[in-house]
């Protein structure tokens, strides 16, 4: 589990600029009950301050791309919080599951934020489709039938966060969407109000091409508009 207070790193674009992201880890650092530990500035030529700071949450301004992959990279086993535009207070919040080892993670970081700032959740679950050439002849469980049966992985594990979020006392529930996994997460974000989204970083985060090119959250960085926080496991879980 993570600690109970939350070692925050500040990420901001260059000097001058960060106005928005320093506020907004200040929202996050008093939600949290957590601190500040450190700023680090883009245009610093020093990169081992960078990897020297302790921190649980990494919360990014608007930064370069081979910047951010950086930060990334410098930060192990740290999550990260892309703020291209802040958004707070903290209201809505959106969960993407996607039936991998980091889902615990992004569970970890939901329940800790949808607690102390008693948002309402949404969960959306990412069960990729079949392809095209494998939906026709014999019958198998496949999209929303893998979700909604009770005897498949996918389905029991669906419900026990559903029990979990119950013991929270807030406002929860599931979305249920079909097609592509990225044309239903872009879907959701469209009709929701969401204040931030969560998700697992993707397996085998520890190499930066799967930063740059993961199979949800590399998109989610091109186009999303909302806070974005990509949760790894912590080191105590």
């Amino acid at each position: 589990m993570m600690e109970a207070e939350a070692r925050l790193l500040v990420c901001m674009p260059e000097t001058g600029k960060g106005g928005a992201v320093t506020a907004y880890a200040g929202y996050l650092r008093d939600l949290l009950g957590g601190q500040v530990n450190d700023t680090w500035l883009a245009a610093q030529k020093d990169k081992a301050r960078l990897k020297q700071t302790d921190c649980d949450l990494i919360v990014c301004g608007e930064l370069e791309q081979s910047c951010l992959e950086q930060v990334w990279a410098g930060q192990p086993p740290a999550s990260l919080l892309w703020a291209r535009r802040p958004r707070w207070p903290i209201q809505n919040i959106l969960l993407i599951l996607r039936f991998e080892e980091t889902d615990n993670a992004a569970v970890e970081w939901l329940e800790r934020l949808a607690l102390a700032s008693s948002a309402a959740v949404t969960v959306l679950p990412i069960v990729p489709s079949l392809p095209a050439m494998h939906r026709l002849g014999n019958r198998i469980q496949t999209g929303l039938d893998l979700l909604l049966s009770a005897n498949t992985p996918a389905g029991r594990r669906v419900r026990r966060l559903a029990r979990r979020m119950a013991g929270w006392q807030i406002s929860s529930g599931l979305r249920l969407r079909q097609g592509e996994p990225e044309q239903q997460i872009r879907e959701e974000v469209a009709e929701g109000n969401y204040d931030l989204i969560v998700i697992g970083a993707e397996p085998g985060h520890g190499r930066s091409h799967h930063f740059q090119s993961g199979e949800l959250v590399g998109p989610l960085l091109r186009w999303v508009e909302r806070p974005l926080l990509i949760a790894r496991p912590s080191r105590t879980s």
